[in-house]
């Protein structure tokens, strides 16, 4: 019983990762499809508050030199207008 719990578990971990790494990104009301993951050295910080020092949000710098933000999509109210300049160059 215990073998077949941890194959079940083995299996749901294995489904889940096969989709958050999919090409199809729903947010918003529409479907996006996402160009493949590529490696990119990124330069990368944290922000945080300055009386409290909680953590909160992380950046980016872009090679343009434009600083982003890395938010989860569920966590967008609205969905993001980003300028085609700013946008990291397709694989």
């Amino acid at each position: 019983m215990r073998t077949i719990l941890i194959a079940g578990l083995i299996l749901a971990a294995v489904g889940a990762a096969r989709a958050s790494l999919s090409n199809l990104v729903s947010a918003w009301g529409h479907d996006f499809t996402v160009t493949p993951f590529q490696p990119m050295e990124l330069m990368v910080a944290t922000a945080r508050d300055r009386k409290s020092g909680a953590a909160m949000v992380n950046l980016v710098r872009m090679p343009s030199g434009t600083v982003m933000a890395l938010v989860p999509l569920d966590q967008l109210k609205d969905m993001p207008r980003i300028a085609p300049q700013d946008m990291m160059p397709p694989p």
